[in-house]
């Protein structure tokens, strides 16, 4: 699984997402990928997975199939949770 971390650069977003990223990979031990939402494969990112919120984090099987997005900062789960479930 991978978590797909969604954020605008150049935004207090960035740095949340950059935090969360570390912590999900050394302390969840889950694949993660920051990604641009304003970026090409971003804005593709979004479209296919209809996620309108920024920052965003969306749990993806390796299939492609979504286990789990959350949008919006005040609905952005700890690294507990999204490790939990990744692992699941």
């Amino acid at each position: 699984m991978v978590a797909y971390l969604l954020y605008n650069k150049a935004t207090p977003d960035e740095r949340l997402m950059q935090d969360l990223a570390k912590r999900l990979e050394t302390e969840e031990q889950v694949e993660v990928e920051l990604m641009d939402a304003d970026s090409p494969r971003g804005i593709q990112f979004t479209e296919n997975y209809d996620v309108l919120g920024r920052p965003a984090v969306a749990l993806v099987r390796s299939d492609g199939s979504p286990v789990q997005i959350w949008q919006g900062k005040e609905n952005l789960p700890l690294p507990s949770d999204i490790g939990y479930q990744a692992h699941q």
